[in-house]
């Protein structure tokens, strides 16, 4: 059997990986994405790859993608370490330009780089590059919550900017026909939705249960993830979603799902009810969309509350996937 493509899912790296490695093992630490954990009491461990995105933007998704794990975690990031990898005779402009971006950012979280490993490869066809972010938790290490029925899914949008600004990087065409080539452009060169680590840290955390991060996989994924970890049934209401509007014109362009559309830079907050109003009004005094979107249910599955009908959640496919391969 092949493996597929893309992050591998919990029931995958459970059969797969798991088993083969020595693990931490601590049954009360909580990581809903499986790329970070907790270790050594306060100590938060996060490892991603930047890959399969227009190579001008590794350097800031170096730093974000690791340290926004650590962030959703209740952590505050600290350390990174770098591996840079890179098939041989790239341009050395390529290289000093990502880490010029790579040291702005991590300066902007006050990120110290502790090492790393840069080099040239045969069998590399494009970039590629590995951050480690290390982070510590305020206080006593945070222990897995009881998720009770009631409990609310708080979101934090505009969800679907991702797709969107990879596929006006990628595939402008595809924009061109709903968008003004103008507009498209500057969507195509804003990052500032994709930096929440200052907005997370902002945070009442003693309020907070949980987040999760919507990257790869978007929503449908996350509320997949949720429903794994807690062993609560979910109720969403879609209407109440806090979508980017110009990706939902798309979507619909494209006739995709927007719930499997990669989010990075949105994320779900788990709180009670009662603190779900304080925590919404910090997020948009942020400038950030954000709403209730959804409820824990005993029931053993989750719900889709559409305005004309209510389904379960289907599988679906990121449309990340299909593009990755334009990318040279």
């Amino acid at each position: 059997m092949s493996l597929p493509k893309g992050k591998l899912n919990l029931a995958e790296l459970k059969r797969l990986v798991f088993p083969l490695l020595p693990r931490v093992q601590d049954p009360g630490t909580v990581t809903l994405d499986y790329g970070s954990t907790m270790v050594h009491g306060n100590l938060v461990v996060s490892t991603d790859p930047v890959i399969g995105i227009p190579h001008q933007f590794y350097g800031f998704f170096a730093v974000h993608y690791s340290a926004t794990d650590v962030a959703m975690a209740g952590a505050t990031p600290q350390y990174l370490a770098l591996g840079i990898y890179y098939p041989p005779n790239t341009e050395e402009t390529w290289l000093t330009d990502t880490l010029k971006q790579l040291g702005q950012e991590a300066e902007q979280l006050n990120l110290q780089i502790i090492g790393g490993h840069t080099g040239g490869y045969d069998g590399l066809q494009v970039p590629f590059i590995a951050t480690t972010c290390f982070g510590m938790l305020p206080g006593e290490p945070r222990q897995l919550p009881k998720i009770s029925p009631g409990d609310v899914i708080i979101a934090v949008g505009p969800i679907g900017r991702e797709t969107l600004w990879f596929v006006a990087n990628v595939e402008p065409s595809h924009i061109d026909s709903i968008l003004p080539r103008s507009q498209r452009e500057l969507i195509a060169k804003d990052l500032s939705v994709f930096s929440v680590v200052p907005i997370v840290q902002s945070l009442p955390q003693e309020q907070i249960l949980l987040m999760h991060d919507l990257a790869e996989g978007g929503l449908g994924l996350a509320l997949m993830e949720l429903f794994a970890t807690t062993g609560r049934g979910i109720t969403l209401q879609y209407e109440n979603v806090p979508w980017d509007e110009l990706g939902i014109r798309l979507f619909n362009y494209l006739n995709w799902d927007p719930l499997y559309c990669s989010s990075f830079g949105s994320f779900l907050i788990i709180a009670k009810p009662e603190s779900a109003d304080e925590l919404i009004k910090e997020i948009k005094e942020s400038g950030r969309k954000s709403d209730i979107i959804g409820t824990f249910t005993r029931k053993k599955r989750i719900i889709i509350e559409y305005p004309d009908q209510s389904k379960p959640l289907e599988p679906g496919t990121d449309p990340y996937q299909r593009f990755t391969s334009k990318i040279s």
